[in-house]
């Protein structure tokens, strides 16, 4: 029915939409700039993606629930606002994607019509809910968890708080310690359980602290039990420690799991237990639980009986695959796969029709990016086999490729090293034609994400993999990072371990040939005995042996198979158009691969191969991709030096750097010691540490006033030039050492001392006051200082 929702709305959102269709009509008549409509668009769920100018609404699904005609709304807004294709994602929402700005108000007008809201879907946000799909049909749950995220979600939501947090605040339900729902790695996490006695009393066992991205973490046992009537206060109370007490000043660490490994969960439990007392006093009451099933077991029944199908080719196959007993007695749930999350509008319009006529009358999102039926007879599969098959839904994929999740990537993801999506489809394409007995193996979950950010959920895969990127002989190739083993559920939760990356290309043959040995392990199907019994040993084998780029074999696309292109692409591997993104840092680890591959070049002498990896650590964070070391050297000279994001005293190391860059041997003509170096390595690195969540940086401090120079002062100028280093500086040391604070020393130096004197100066507190070049060589002015040496050279004064 038109007029039934699956929660109530905000009562915000009218006021919400028509503020941010106001400010986009601001930002296209130039009356506000981009950055003022980014702080309000993106806690309402509009991120901008890699294409400018193209944003996605993620729609909030609590518990993945989707009525028909909501559904029949999502199309219509991704076909008339949009690129026409839907996305399921990991956290069960559904992701309008490519929508340009001017579409955006009315796209989420005609949504909030339908009772759907992206209100929350981004930004420092409490998430969309989410819950077991199986809720209320499991044979093995103690409980239908389903309408309790619904009512957690209708009590956080209108209050402002719960857009203003330090980070994002996820929350989960499951209904039994098998935890589907990944109670046991959010931030807060929900497993059913009933109080000991007689009758039971509903309640959850709670979990705090997980989560899943670059640093994931598995969540601490909280409350042994709270009663279901309570868990809207546990909600909110850590929420309000989290508001409080989480780290605002630095994006990387404001995840409410690093606040409690920096307090402590004893100390959490005192700040908690002080919030929940206040509530219990003053919070209004939870919304009251709704059947969140479409119709209930005796409405369903009620329904007139449809005619049955006879069962159509493929129907066996389908059945053996796809579908599952529900608790109810005569019931199934039928798994619709969508591959990779995605569906098209004139599908999803034809899926909704099947809904609203077979099964409980509503749509179940997975965390594993399919959709599900449930409720339907045993008497009207067929007619469900036959329905789904005219859409292409019907397909009997094995559970290791129904269960292959990806995140977007790079295709629409700002923050996409790799393509996740192209590998999966080469995974999926690979292990089909591969001759393995893919049912054999059982449930066997591969997670892929772009980037180290974990949408894919890869840290509680069984194969996780993440993108990378890795420099090979100077040439940027796509990697991924391989981990094994997570998993999740009570007692069990663990994270994938390996932090060994091979080529993109390397993947797919690399687990072909591990899942051909996980086959033959007599441990199969359990994937986790197979590790703990030598698995892992294997796998490291294995890796080592894919470690180097190779030609894909048996790539459809032959122009484009070698290590330098990624899956999906046929243009050289390159990160430009990646830059700041909307949801969090996602650079990091290719800026600290770059930053540890400097040191590692000049631990082996390499000077010059170590001054450029620095150079291009931080270019990507400015969306450049150098075309070569000599590129990457000037780009950075723009972007940095030329920002004074660098002390002035470094900029002769980048100079001398691109002058030689071109040499038949670089690393000869570069006349700039191990020690400076080390300096200007240190420098970047500072940059990075101080880099905001933005991606921006801060330039260096400005120094303390130098010491008045006294009335007798007077200027000295010593020419070194033909005098080498390190003596250069070790003569300028005893000149400086002879002057009064304040005074200024001008040497006239060939490009070795340029390269390495300024450097050295500032390392030992003395100020850097010009450098100029002139007919008479290099000149540069130091003023003797009495303060401490900058952070940022402070290395240069080890090896001066």
């Amino acid at each position: 029915m038109p007029g039934q929702r699956t929660y109530r709305l905000p009562d915000s959102l009218t006021a919400d939409l028509a503020k941010l269709r106001e400010m986009i009509d601001q930002v296209r008549a130039g009356g506000l700039t981009p950055e003022r409509l980014r702080a309000f668009r993106v806690p309402m769920g509009v991120y901008e993606q890699r294409e400018s100018g193209t944003f996605m609404l993620r729609v909030r699904l609590p518990a993945g629930g989707v009525l028909p005609h909501q559904m029949q709304a999502l199309a219509d807004a991704a076909e008339r606002y949009g690129d026409g294709t839907l996305h399921v994602t990991t956290r069960q929402d559904i992701q309008v994607h490519r929508v340009p700005l001017e579409n955006v108000p009315p796209a989420l007008e005609a949504l909030a019509a339908a009772g759907l809201a992206t209100k929350g879907g981004g930004g420092n946000t409490v998430r969309n809910i989410t819950a077991c799909p199986h809720a209320g049909v499991c044979p093995h749950e103690v409980f239908d968890v389903a309408p309790h995220a619904i009512a957690v979600t209708e009590f956080l939501l209108p209050d402002p708080l719960s857009y203003q947090l330090p980070r994002k605040y996820k929350l989960s339900f499951s209904g039994c310690g098998a935890d589907c729902a990944s109670a046991t790695v959010n931030d807060l996490g929900f497993i059913a359980r009933r109080s000991l006695g007689e009758g039971g009393q509903p309640g959850f066992a709670v979990y705090v602290g997980g989560g899943m991205g670059a640093h994931s973490r598995v969540a601490d046992l909280f409350e042994e039990f709270v009663p279901a009537s309570d868990i809207h206060l546990v909600a909110e109370a850590v929420k309000r420690v989290f508001d409080q007490h989480g780290n605002r000043k630095n994006r990387n660490r404001a995840r409410l799991r690093f606040l409690l490994e920096l307090i402590g969960l004893g100390g959490f439990r005192k700040l908690y237990e002080a919030e929940l007392a206040i509530l219990r006093q003053a919070a209004p009451p939870c919304p009251p639980l709704r059947d969140f099933v479409g119709a209930a077991e005796g409405q369903r029944a009620s329904r007139p009986a449809r005619p049955s199908a006879s069962a159509a080719k493929g129907f066996d196959a389908w059945r053996a695959r796809n579908v599952l007993p529900q608790k109810q007695e005569g019931y199934c749930l039928v798994e619709v796969p969508l591959a990779l999350g995605d569906i098209g509008t004139e599908m999803l319009r034809g899926l909704a029709d099947i809904v609203e006529h077979y099964g409980d009358g509503m749509l179940r999102t997975t965390q594993e990016q399919n959709a599900l039926l449930r409720w339907v007879p045993e008497a009207e599969l067929p007619d469900v086999h036959a329905q789904l098959a005219a859409l292409g839904l019907a397909e009997p994929l094995p559970p290791v490729l129904r269960k292959l999740v990806a995140c977007t990537g790079a295709s629409t993801c700002r923050l996409g090293i790799c393509l996740s999506r192209g590998l999966a489809q080469a995974i999926s394409q690979v292990l089909s034609s591969d001759g393995l007995d893919l049912d054999a193996l059982g449930p066997l979950a591969i997670r892929i994400s772009g980037c180290p950010n974990s949408c894919g959920r890869h840290p509680v895969a069984d194969i996780g993999l993440h993108g990378a990127a890795r420099r090979i002989g100077g040439e940027l190739i796509p990697h991924y990072v391989v981990q094994l083993g997570g998993r999740v559920g009570e007692g069990l939760a663990r994270l994938a371990q390996g932090a060994t990356a091979i080529p993109a290309r390397n993947v797919p043959v690399f687990l072909t040939e591990l899942l051909r040995e996980f086959a033959r392990s007599p441990h199969c199907p359990d994937f986790h005995a197979f590790l703990d019994a030598g698995g892992r040993r294997t796998a490291q084998q294995l890796l080592a042996r894919f470690a180097k780029p190779r030609r894909a074999d048996g790539d459809a696309c032959a122009c484009c198979s070698g290590a330098e292109y990624d899956w999906g692409s046929c243009s050289p591997f390159s990160l430009a158009g990646r830059g700041p993104g909307e949801c969090s840092a996602g650079v990091f680890d290719l800026i600290e691969v770059d930053l540890a591959s400097a040191t590692q070049a000049l631990e082996r002498g390499h000077r010059h191969a170590a001054t450029v990896l620095a150079a291009r650590a931080l270019l990507v964070t400015r969306g450049a991709q150098p075309r070569d070391d000599l590129d990457a050297l000037k780009l950075f000279q723009e972007h940095f030096v030329a920002q004074g994001l660098v002390e002035p005293a470094l900029a002769p190391i980048v100079e001398n750097a691109i002058q030689v860059a071109a040499a038949s041997d670089p690393e000869t003509a570069f006349v700039v010691r191990s020690d400076v170096v080390a300096v200007f390595i240190d420098a970047v690195k500072t940059l990075y540490q101080n880099m905001d969540s933005s991606l921006r940086f801060a330039p260096p401090p400005e120094p303390p006033p130098a010491a008045a120079p006294s009335e007798d002062a007077e200027a000295v100028t010593e020419d070194y030039r033909g005098v080498s280093c390190p003596l250069n500086y070790v003569k300028a040391k005893l000149a400086l050492e002879k002057m009064k604070p304040g005074e200024e020393l001008t040497l006239i130096l060939g490009d070795e001392g340029l390269a390495n004197v300024p450097a050295s100066a500032a390392a030992d507190g003395h100020e850097i006051l010009s450098i100029t070049r002139g007919p008479e060589g290099n000149r540069l002015v130091i003023r003797k200082g009495g303060r401490p040496a900058t952070p940022a050279a402070t290395a240069a004064g080890r090896g001066a």
